[in-house]
């Protein structure tokens, strides 16, 4: 791996490829049974793959793919970027890298486009592990910052000079609110701002969210039919993606989920609790090697780092 330099801080670089004449930004490490990792909204494949892929990585072959219009990947047309329509563009990156049936970690609203490649192509996984999913449709939030950066004609110029000499002063108190309660880990000062909301991240944003409700609005009406092994990881005290409207929704409309919810914690659980992501990997993983086993359905819930 390379590291390059950005005044937000350092940019973890990997592998290029092409999927279908656009560019793919892949970090990959160990070897083994695949595991597919995927960053949440204006996130990166270094931000969910530096919690974890150190641990995965042990026994497993790790692929952290920056999602379309984010970090190094090529963007996808606007209309291509609600989940169901990602979800087609991730089954053409497993075939691709050769990556039969990985267990998919996707956080945040990454879970709504990993639910849609499980109802798109069930055989091509072989479950999910959902961190602090955001996957139930949702009236649109206001995000007006948002709204102005992807405008006609104020928008251009905000993405392109405002916005990435904003990013530094607007770093900290969006980090703060994505971890709280929880403090922001002291490694994550280094994390490349400037980088996560370029241009074309911010039209990847608009244009998912955009997408959102279309796509999981029909996925919603089927996701009792899904019966890929599941896990669930919720923070109690998530203010982002509410575990309630979210999380336990969700687990009860899968017949092969189970919950595991962490009172006390918030949105970014892979990076206060790493191990609990690798547990519910191997969980997954072996529920999926035992196909004939009864799925157990319903909420299980963990004491894991109750407090």
């Amino acid at each position: 791996m390379a590291v390059a330099m950005t005044d937000g801080g350092a940019v973890e670089t990997g592998r290029v490829l092409d999927l279908d004449g656009r560019r793919v930004h892949l970090l990959e490490a160990g070897a083994g049974p695949p595991v597919l990792l995927l960053h949440g909204l204006g996130g990166l494949a270094q931000e969910v793959a530096a919690p974890l892929s150190g641990l995965l990585a042990r026994h497993h072959r790790v692929l952290a793919p920056d999602r379309p219009g984010y970090g190094f990947s090529d963007p996808l047309p606007a209309a291509e970027m609600a989940p169901h329509r990602q979800a087609v563009w991730l089954a053409g990156l497993l075939r691709r890298l050769g990556a039969a049936r990985p267990v998919v970690v996707a956080h945040s609203i990454a879970a709504a486009t990993a639910l849609c490649l499980a109802l798109h192509r069930p055989d091509s996984i072989a479950g999910l592990v959902l961190v602090n999913p955001y996957c139930r449709p949702t009236r649109p939030a206001a995000m007006p910052l948002l709204r102005l950066a992807v405008a006609p004609v104020v928008g251009p110029p905000l993405r392109r000079w405002l916005l990435p000499r904003l990013a530094g002063r607007l770093a900290g108190p969006r980090l703060a609110a994505l971890f709280a309660p929880d403090p922001v880990p002291p490694g994550f000062a280094g994390f490349p701002v400037r980088h996560a909301v370029s241009g074309a991240a911010m039209e990847a944003m608009a244009a998912e969210l955009r997408g959102f409700n279309g796509s999981m609005l029909p996925a919603a009406l089927r996701l009792r039919r899904l019966g890929v092994p599941t896990v669930v990881l919720a923070g109690g005290a998530d203010t982002v993606a509410d575990p309630v409207r979210h999380a336990h929704w969700l687990v009860r409309r899968l017949p092969a989920a189970r919950l595991r919810r962490l009172p006390g914690y918030g949105h970014m659980l892979h990076h206060l609790h790493p191990q609990v992501v690798a547990d519910a990997v191997a969980e997954v993983g072996d529920r999926a090697r035992r196909p004939c086993a009864p799925a157990l359905s319903g909420y299980f819930l963990s004491g894991w780092a109750a407090r």
